[in-house]
């Protein structure tokens, strides 16, 4: 299981969940993990796509990026596709934008003319051609896997029709803790009995494609099943790559002292932000969102405090310190957030990487 290795996409159009994913992957031992932006030499066995904004992670990684993620997955990759990670490899219109397209299908949650919005219109829909995805349900769902029946969170995910495809899990229903965002009985037309996962081989490789987030670390049966589905996969060998220099006493101290003070100081700007909203993209980000990578920030700087050894990055406060000042100077305007909300992911990717070389 540790040889496996997995390439997580973090680049332009990515939201925080892929955070959701790597938890869940350290809890099982599947600590071999990239953090990617560039997706054109993936080497890796599996190459993660998870939640965010489709639209823009074509815009960032294009044609020649798209043709890339074919050429891993018939060489032998495994793309697992994540709620938007799993719509930008459907092809679900006659005329698709050009995303990758690998897997014909009809989605349930397309429509010229969606049900009415009852809640959370800025999170209900978004234009596609002639016509939106829409998003009925947020929160959590049922899904029935094999003969189990489990929650997981759905935040935007596809209800899939039908597809060129095995379908290896439905939504099979609704709990109390469900957020319908029209009225529940046009929920349950578009998204109960509807496929929630699918998977196809293509040339020697394959692909996963979720419509709930199951490496959500909350939902334990949803992230056993994910666990299981990539145990089968066979390694091919890529090493883990150590990321920084093993220092210890004075260095590292005072290191990670400077690191932590301007994530801490990060983290409660961040927090101060709750009169904000921003439109990047199709999509809708709020403070929460990033005071996330700044909190995950904080509980590595915590865990990295306490080991003799550690590896680290020289550059990594000053780049934390930049960021810190970013959001304290941040207002309404989008193209800020959106460079600040860039700079926080490669930051906490780099973090990470620090943390799983410490550990390795």
């Amino acid at each position: 299981m540790n040889e496996l290795k997995t390439a997580v996409y973090i680049g332009k159009g990515a939201s925080h969940s892929w955070i959701w994913l790597v938890k869940t992957l350290d809890a099982s031992g599947l600590r071999n993990i990239q953090f990617i932006t560039d997706v054109r030499k993936v080497k890796a066995d599996f190459l993660v796509v998870s939640g965010g904004d489709p639209f823009a992670i074509f815009s960032h990684i294009g044609d020649k990026g798209v043709s890339s993620i074919r050429k891993f997955i018939k060489e032998g990759g495994t793309y697992i596709g994540i709620c938007a990670g799993s719509y930008f490899a459907l092809q679900f219109h006659e005329n698709p934008y050009p995303w990758l397209n690998v897997i014909k299908s009809d989605v349930s949650n397309f429509s010229v003319n969606p049900p009415p919005n009852r809640r959370m219109p800025h999170k209900y829909k978004v234009p596609y051609r002639e016509g939106f995805v829409f998003h009925p349900v947020r929160e959590e769902v049922l899904i029935q896997y094999n003969e189990q029946v489990f929650p997981a969170p759905l935040y935007g995910g596809p209800g899939i029709l039908s597809a060129d495809a095995a379908h290896l899990a439905i939504y099979s229903g609704f709990t109390d803790k469900t957020l319908f965002l029209c009225e529940e009985k046009e929920a349950e037309k578009v998204l109960l009995h509807k496929c929630a996962l699918l998977y196809k081989k293509m040339g020697k490789g394959q692909l996963f494609l979720f419509g709930p987030h199951f490496e959500h670390p909350y939902f334990g049966k949803a992230n056993k099943t994910l666990i299981q589905m990539l145990s089968q996969v066979n390694p091919r060998g890529y090493p883990f790559e150590v990321t920084g220099e093993c220092v210890s006493g004075d260095l590292k101290n005072k290191w990670l002292r400077n690191l932590k003070r301007w994530v801490s100081n990060g983290r409660l700007a961040a927090f101060g932000l709750e009169n904000y909203q921003w439109k990047i993209g199709e999509k809708i980000y709020d403070p929460e969102r990033l005071a996330y990578f700044f909190e995950t920030c904080f509980h590595l700087v915590k865990w990295l405090e306490k080991k003799e050894c550690i590896y680290m990055l020289e550059s990594l406060p000053k780049k934390m310190r930049e960021l810190t000042v970013q959001v304290r100077q941040l207002g309404p305007d989008p193209q800020k957030a959106e460079n600040l909300l860039e700079g926080v992911k490669e930051v906490t990717g780099l973090l990470y990487s620090v943390y799983f070389s410490t550990l390795w």
